[in-house]
């Protein structure tokens, strides 16, 4: 039909104007294309070529490949919906987000407060790695006020166990999720250097959640820097 025709040109001129994340989503989720297909860096040339009722037909590099659409459709004019479905549990299921495929993942130097947590976290971890410089004659025993309230130094001495253990079961938990949760999903799609990603973990093994929140935070700035120059291209 001429009207099933024109539907059809009109879907796949715009799939592949403003749409070949999605049509790669499909490809990784659907077909278990490699995940870095995603990044925009990636030199495969993806474009939706046909759409059926019950199919999708995409190019990769020239190479045919046919996604099922389930259930089908009832017609042509059910693509919209069905798409943004099909993009919305790729996403889901791939753990990647078109807000962040093409942001570039950095290290995100600390504010003073967050320095200042930083530098006290690093204090009690050398407390509860090295006791001893509670007691008499140790280095933070003689160079801070504990040396005028050596009550205080003897009752931090006898938490370093507790202390010590706590510690290390938190921030030993948290850097694993951080590790396998965070970075890798990250890891492939947008991608980072293995530098970049030791300092992160590096953080959290240290702070524990103010690692977290400074990577959240880093994350929103640069998905507000990309909208940013994307904003700007478009304007040009």
């Amino acid at each position: 039909m001429a009207s099933d025709a024109a539907t059809r040109a009109r879907i796949l001129a715009h799939m592949n104007k403003d749409h070949v994340y999605d049509t790669k989503l499909y490809l990784v989720h659907r077909l278990a294309h490699p995940k870095s297909l995603l990044s925009p860096s990636s030199p495969s040339v993806v474009s939706l070529s046909d759409i059926t009722t019950t199919d999708l037909t995409v190019s990769v590099d020239g190479a045919i490949h046919r996604i099922p659409i389930s259930p089908p459709m009832a017609s042509l004019s059910d693509a919209r919906v069905r798409l943004v479905e099909m993009t919305q549990r790729a996403e889901a299921a791939l753990g990647v987000s078109r807000d962040t495929v093409d942001i570039e993942i950095t290290w995100l130097p600390p504010l003073p407060w967050e320095l200042g947590l930083t530098l006290a976290m690093i204090l009690a971890t050398y407390i509860l790695f090295v006791p001893s410089s509670l007691l008499p004659g140790g280095v933070l025993r003689e160079m801070t006020p504990l040396k005028d309230h050596p009550a205080v130094a003897r009752w931090m001495y006898s938490a370093v166990p507790f202390g010590y253990w706590t510690l290390v079961t938190l921030h030993v938990g948290e850097a694993a999720y951080f590790a396998w949760g965070v970075l890798g999903r990250y890891w492939t799609v947008p991608g980072m250097s293995a530098l970049t990603a030791g300092i992160w973990l590096g953080e959290v093994l240290v702070v524990g959640y103010l690692g977290f929140y400074r990577w959240g935070k880093m994350i929103k700035r640069q998905k507000a820097k990309r909208k940013g120059s994307k904003a700007e291209k478009k304007e040009h």
